[in-house]
């Protein structure tokens, strides 16, 4: 089960994030709220991430950590940085990336390594963060809206069927997808809180899905609370120490 864990890693990382909004039309303050989102130049991210993983009779429970930032979004001065722990088997395993002046950094398991990214690589990994992970209002089935002093709740369902081709089609942009893997959403949810000035500053979803390869099923369920620290303010992004890491070619991280 070990080797796929890096790879759910990517799915949890990357819809880690999903967010949308609450009262007048749910779905036009939803499309807002993801509007208003992707137009940041700076994110603060936190995340907590609670995975259970099925293969057969053997489960793990894993549990991930992560602080995300960006400045200078979708700009050539692009800065990001994500550290986590991720908890699992009574281990604890720290990663770190970073990405600056064309390169993307990882510091994870004992090994660093760096690789060339271009920006417009780099900004369709960032969309996916920055626009409540990119899932149109047109996947969600159910939307309701209620006040909550001055914030806005959203509480949402998702269509599994096109969750499926959404989560293949990220993957994808994200160069972490595998040949023979594919993923199936069995089911979706989750709730989300708007500020009066119209950003995510909460947003929990539950998802349950499968991942299917070489005849082998994992079952996967994954509770995410993710909190938007003082959206809308600038966030400072410090490089950590990059000496040390390896340079190899971006291809090389598709095959592990």
């Amino acid at each position: 089960m070990k080797k796929y864990l890096m790879l759910f890693l990517a799915v949890a990382t990357a819809l880690s994030l999903t967010a949308c909004k609450g009262e007048k039309d749910p779905k036009v303050i939803y499309d807002e709220a993801s509007k208003k989102t992707s137009e940041l130049t700076s994110m603060d991210v936190t995340s907590v991430v609670n995975m259970q993983m099925t293969q057969g009779e053997e489960t793990t429970d894993i549990k991930m950590d992560l602080d995300m930032k960006m400045a200078d979004i979708n700009t050539e001065n692009m800065r990001y940085q994500a550290k986590g722990t991720t908890s699992l088997m009574g281990q604890n395993l720290d990663i770190l990336m970073y990405y600056e002046n064309g390169y993307y950094y990882m510091d994870s398991m004992g090994q660093k390594v760096k690789y060339a990214m271009d920006l417009d690589a780099m900004m369709k990994q960032v969309k996916q963060s920055t626009e409540g992970a990119s899932v149109n209002s047109s996947y969600l089935k159910e939307i309701t809206a209620k006040k909550d002093g001055d914030n806005q709740i959203l509480t949402f369902t998702v269509d599994a069927e096109k969750m499926d081709a959404y989560v293949q089609d990220m993957m994808g942009q994200l160069g972490t997808n595998m040949e023979g893997v594919t993923y199936t959403i069995k089911e979706a949810s989750g709730e989300a809180t708007v500020n009066k000035e119209g950003y995510f500053t909460n947003s929990k979803i539950k998802m349950s899905l499968e991942m299917n390869t070489q005849g082998e099923t994992i079952a996967m369920v994954m509770d995410t609370d993710s909190t938007y620290n003082n959206p809308g303010q600038a966030v400072e992004v410090t490089a950590p120490d990059l000496e040390g890491y390896t340079e190899i070619d971006a291809s090389a991280m598709e095959n592990q």
